[in-house]
């Protein structure tokens, strides 16, 4: 029971202090409903109309090639962002992309739906990381990105349950309206966040003046990327394996024994994270957010592989809930030591959210061509097993390798002005 009213007390102290914060997660909330929903559809939809299973994880991939793309541009262009306009920006494209994927059909329609999903979701990376930049202290970065992913955990985790129920032998209009209605909700929570936020003070670096020299700044990048190169490669595997569930698991879950409930297998892979994000905060303080990242991070892998070798769907979902466990772990402890390299150099906000962005784009872009090739060669469950292996490897090396503290050392931006 000690773990029990440690939560309880927790959410009761942190919820008070922080009202305006949770406003704004289960506005992410009803977002993140919105977006499971497609997301669990579509490889479900490419599928009907006929492509093959590397040809889905082309398509899903070009959704991050066109986000990659757009984070360069951001990072160059962009003024310092508010997250106000960014949670706009994403609302439009959203809506934008429900009504291209209803009527997408041929691959040209299906690229520009992915193109839209991709820069929709960096436009929501960015908003996440301004707005618990400008709105908690340092401290709090890793709990507060870890309370964010149980809100964005939570729509994940019933989104599926619900895209499950709703699909009969063919995906019709029911997945579709359900969703926009989510989105629907999650705009209304958004104006009355809006609007509060007007009040509100905020924790926040004054204007600077930036260059546009494209060469200084793909030096600005060069040299951030290097020093983070540790926590950007466990990044890139965090997202590959991402984009593996939510590329593979539908089809399992679709074309497995689990019937109607087939859902409850990407279900098993959201859910643990609305347990451990209440306690990353706590873990990642006492042995350091980069440890706490890859420790985890190798220990769902090594439990990952083990996917090939289990095919009653029960016991499939309680080894992803393991995996996830750790998996899950590791999202928020990495986000809140990228929060903290904003908040100790914030002229160097845009190329830090940038990067970042860049490493997921990366990530979700090869992901779901990799997983398709693999699946369409060894299998589905097969392909899970490959990539886990391959990924404890990689974590191995970055446990022997990582620094135990990384100090970003950035030099002034050229012509900047405060």
């Amino acid at each position: 029971m000690r773990t029990y009213h440690h939560t309880i007390h927790f959410l009761r102290t942190y919820g008070i202090k922080h009202a305006f914060m949770y406003r704004a997660f289960i506005m992410i909330f009803f977002w993140s409903i919105f977006d499971g929903i497609l997301t669990y559809i579509l490889p479900l939809l490419i599928s009907e109309h006929g492509f093959s299973k590397s040809e889905m994880g082309m398509i899903l991939g070009s959704s991050s090639f066109a986000g990659a793309v757009f984070d360069i541009v951001v990072s160059k262009y962009l003024k310092t962002p508010h997250y106000r306009k960014l949670y706009a920006s994403v609302f439009i494209l959203s809506f934008s992309f429900l009504g291209i994927l209803y009527f997408a059909s041929t691959v040209w329609i299906f690229l520009l739906a992915m193109a839209v999903w991709g820069i929709y979701w960096d436009l929501f990376h960015f908003a996440n990381f301004d707005f618990i930049s400008r709105t908690t202290p340092e401290k709090e970065h890793s709990s507060s990105f870890g309370i964010q992913g149980i809100f964005h955990s939570l729509g994940i985790l019933i989104a599926p349950i619900i895209a499950g129920l709703l699909i009969e032998t063919t995906i019709d209009s029911k997945p579709f309206i359900v969703s926009g209605w989510m989105l629907f909700l999650s705009i209304i929570v958004y104006i009355g966040l809006w609007i509060q936020s007007k009040k509100r003070e905020e924790i926040s670096a004054k204007p600077v003046q930036r260059s546009t020299d494209w060469k200084h700044e793909y030096k600005i990048w060069l040299m951030i990327t290097k020093q983070l190169a540790p926590v950007l490669v466990l990044t890139f595997l965090i997202y590959i394996t991402d984009a593996f569930f939510w590329t593979i698991g539908p089809l399992i879950a679709e074309h497995g024994e689990f019937g109607k409930f087939g859902g409850f297998l990407l279900a098993a892979y959201s859910f643990p994270s609305l347990i451990i994000g209440w306690f990353v905060g706590t873990i990642s303080n006492r042995f350091g957010k980069k440890r706490t990242a890859v420790y985890s991070f190798l220990i769902g892998s090594c439990v990952l592989s083990l996917f090939m070798f289990v095919k009653e769907p029960i016991s499939m979902i309680v080894l992803v809930s393991i995996a996830s466990s750790c998996i899950g772990l590791s999202f928020p402890a990495l986000n809140g030591a990228y929060a903290d390299y904003i908040f100790e150099t914030q002229i160097y906000e845009k190329e830090i959210q940038g990067i970042v962005d860049f490493f997921y784009n990366i990530g979700w872009m090869i992901g779901p061509m990799l997983a398709g090739i693999l699946a369409q060669i060894f299998g589905n469950a097969e392909s899970f097993s490959i990539l886990a292996i391959f990924c404890a490897g990689v974590s191995i090396i970055l446990v022997l390798k990582m620094p135990r503290k990384i100090r970003l050392k950035v030099p002034a931006p050229r012509g900047c002005g405060i």
